[in-house]
């Protein structure tokens, strides 16, 4: 008999994978992410780490990072985030690439053209200096490719607001409004993310 959990991932990758769906493929990944959170800290608690069930062996993605020798250790809270930045950020790209998509890949000195951003100033203060890039690629590969395409227009090819609007077949004021809009949902997902990785 399937778990109610696998119907659940079942339809999230349908919805993912046939309609596009970036708040499936978000829902995806805080779902393997919290198994892996869940295995790490038990990792670093006092006792044996817990065998694996069977929830786990679904989640083969989430259990090649576990499958490090020897298994990482994080001596505190911010070291343990650091990874799960990165874990979120690798498992978002393997299913992008599954699904035959190019992730938006961020280096730190593109990351730091955002931080002076208002929109996204208050989320990434709170997002360790280290783990900015990686927390800005997630968040960025899982906006609707509209939101994507202005910010990858202004913040990473560099162009005036003009020239994006040009690119984009609208007025100035419709490509502001669209980059305005777009970085508030980027703030809200980095947000939503920080405090995942952070529970």
């Amino acid at each position: 008999m399937r778990r109610v959990g696998e119907a659940r991932e079942d339809e999230l990758l349908r919805l993912w994978q046939e309609k596009d769906d970036f708040d499936a493929l978000d829902a995806l990944l805080r779902g393997e992410l919290e198994l892996l959170k869940q295995r790490l800290r038990s990792r670093s608690a006092p006792g044996e780490p817990r065998p694996p069930t069977r929830d786990d062996v679904a989640q083969q993605a989430v259990l090649r990072v576990l499958a490090a020798s020897p298994p990482p250790r994080f001596p505190t809270a911010a070291a343990l985030r650091g990874y799960l930045w990165t874990a979120a950020r690798n498992l978002l790209i393997d299913r992008l690439r599954r699904a035959n998509k190019s992730p938006h890949e961020i280096g730190p000195a593109a990351a730091g053209s955002f931080h002076a951003e208002p929109a996204t100033k208050g989320s990434l203060d709170r997002i360790e200096r280290q783990d900015m890039a990686q927390a800005l690629e997630l968040a960025l590969n899982l906006l609707r490719p509209p939101d994507q395409e202005v910010l990858r227009l202004v913040y990473f090819q560099e162009l005036s607001i003009e020239d994006a609007a040009s690119r984009l077949g609208v007025t100035r004021d419709v490509a502001n409004t669209r980059l305005v809009r777009a970085r508030m949902r980027l703030a809200e997902k980095l947000e939503s993310w920080r405090e995942f990785l952070s529970g």
